[in-house]
C-alpha cells in the first residue's frame, strides 16, 4: 500500500485532482446507471424477493430490566433492618 501512496503523492497536484475527480465521476456514473442496466437485464426484484429480504432482517425488541434483583432486595432489607436496630 505504501508504494501506491508514494506513487500517488509523487504526482503533480493537477494530476492528483484529475485522478480523484475521475474516480468520483466514475462512481457517480455507476450509481446513476445501475438501476437502468438492472432493468435492461431483467434484474428487478419481485415482491417475493422483497418479502424474503424483510424476513431476513433481524427484529430487535427491548426488554425492561428491573433495577434490583431479588438478591439486591434482600440486601437492601437487611441494611434497613440493621439501620433500625442501631
Amino acid at each position: 500500500m505504501s508504494a501506491v501512496w508514494r506513487w500517488f503523492t509523487g504526482l503533480s497536484k493537477t494530476s492528483r485532482l484529475a485522478l480523484g475527480g475521475g474516480l468520483i465521476a466514475y462512481g457517480l456514473v455507476g450509481e446513476y446507471l445501475t438501476d437502468s442496466v438492472g432493468n435492461a437485464f431483467g434484474l428487478t426484484p419481485t415482491e417475493q424477493d422483497k418479502q424474503k429480504l424483510k424476513d431476513m432482517i433481524p427484529r430487535i425488541s427491548t426488554v425492561e430490566k428491573s433495577i434490583h434483583t431479588p438478591q439486591d432486595r434482600d440486601i437492601d432489607a437487611q441494611i434497613t433492618e440493621l439501620k433500625k436496630s442501631r
